[in-house]
């Protein structure tokens, strides 16, 4: 009797230890191979995985790392399902992009990485956390005078016309846009742009872009500058190159990509004929003196002269304003909530998820289960677990979403969320003055 119930405790505590063995794992592999130069991007590609599947998305952070940039692109997560020592473990992928400014010895920092996991299926979620192990890696020195490091850098321009073709006061948009491989858009060098004497330049904001190079695999990044001259008179011009210097790691040596110069010539503006010819002064008619007869051409001039100026003027104060609308809209959250409605036509889980989450974070109602569950939202709660069962279960989800029904009752949970928002935004009625 005394073994069998030793060899029964002896059992329990073998099932429990079993039960408890699967904890959450992270992995960190750095994927740029030495010899790494400062200024090269280092890619360190960082694995989130936990037993069964998860119930909220890793919060990846941006952690601080001195003398190195550090930043962690929005290309989107990679799913992973894996099964170690026999445990079904659920996985999330993300790379982050370091830029070291210096040579040396760098180390991760132990940056926290937080979640919520299906530790028992069936059960609450349990909260879970990884640390970022001490992971080296070592950078050269770059040489002095060095320019920004890339794999490969690409310089090309357009015009909107043809440069030997234009006339006093006419304009000339020149856009240039810079490519690199290996390297983010906002490490991109600056382009410089001068114009010769005579030649007005008016420069526009840049645009930038980054996408990641799955061949390559690094991320590129695209920089767009737009200028407009203005040509005030007549003659020959020339606009100078646009040079980019940059610093290639493999073969160890500065290169210069750039667009050429381009050549302008500008005709002079013809005269103003009059359409009806000034009367003759008779004999008998007072003479003017030369000084009034000119008043009236003078006068012409200057309002042409003030037109010429105030267009452009209100031209390019338009484009401003309508740029500035259309950036003030896509920051917004009817903006965001239009993504979402977009990606669940296609029905793509992992599409329609990442426009649901974007959107939540500029409505400020993450994490979603808890503002569903608030509302009493239960459709469109159930939809969306299944989607997330879908995206990060281990194993296959027994059922399956419907992005147009999630779609429906996220848009009916967001229109009784804004009446909600409008009623206390609205001000309270005036006591009356006579009580």
């Amino acid at each position: 009797m005394i073994l069998r119930s030793l060899a029964f405790l002896l059992f329990l505590l073998t099932a429990s230890a079993g039960l408890h063995a699967a904890e959450p794992l992270v992995r960190v592999e750095i994927l740029t191979q030495p010899p790494i130069a400062a200024g090269q991007q280092v890619q360190v590609q960082v694995d989130v995985l936990a037993p069964n599947f998860f119930l909220s998305p890793p919060k990846f952070p941006l952690f601080d790392l001195p003398n190195a940039i550090v930043t962690l692109p929005d290309t989107g997560a990679q799913n992973l399902v894996e099964t170690i020592e026999g445990q079904s473990y659920a996985g999330i992928r993300r790379t982050y992009i370091v830029t070291p400014q210096t040579g040396g010895d760098f180390t991760l920092p132990p940056a926290k990485i937080t979640f919520i996991y299906a530790a028992v299926p069936g059960q609450p979620g349990s909260e879970g956390s990884v640390t970022l192990p001490p992971q080296k890696f070592r950078v050269a020195g770059a040489p002095p005078g060095t320019p920004a490091t890339a794999q490969r850098i690409t310089v090309t321009q357009k015009l909107d016309r043809d440069p030997e073709n234009l006339k006093g006061g006419d304009t000339l948009v020149r856009t240039v846009t810079v490519e690199a491989l290996g390297m983010q858009a906002m490490m991109i060098p600056v382009p410089e742009f001068t114009a010769p004497e005579g030649v007005r330049l008016y420069p526009h904001d840049p645009v930038l872009s980054d996408k990641m190079d799955q061949g390559q695999g690094s991320i590129g990044g695209t920089r767009v500058d737009r200028v407009t001259y203005e040509f005030e008179k007549a003659g020959s011009y020339r606009l100078p190159a646009i040079e980019i210097s940059w610093y290639d790691p493999a073969t160890q040596k500065n290169e210069v990509a750039e667009a050429p110069e381009v050549t302008v010539s500008v005709a002079a503006t013809a005269g103003f004929t009059p359409a009806i010819k000034p009367p003759e002064i008779t004999e008998e008619a007072p003479k003017r003196p030369d000084y009034l007869r000119l008043l009236p051409w003078a006068a012409g001039l200057a309002a042409l002269a003030f037109l010429a100026w105030l267009v452009p003027a209100l031209w390019r104060g338009l484009r401003q304003w309508r740029q500035a609308c259309r950036q003030r809209y896509e920051q917004s959250e009817a903006y965001s909530f239009r993504q979402f409605s977009s990606a669940c036509r296609s029905g793509e889980g992992a599409p329609v998820y990442a426009a649901l989450q974007s959107w939540a974070d500029r409505a400020k109602t993450a994490p979603l289960r808890e503002w569903l569950s608030r509302g009493g939202d239960s459709a469109a709660l159930a939809q969306y677990e299944r989607l997330e069962a879908r995206l990060f279960a281990a194993t296959a989800a027994t059922g399956s979403y419907d992005a147009s029904e999630l779609l429906a009752g996220i848009a009916q949970a967001r229109n009784k969320w804004l009446a909600r928002r409008t009623e206390r935004l609205r001000p309270a009625a005036l006591p009356p003055l006579n009580p």
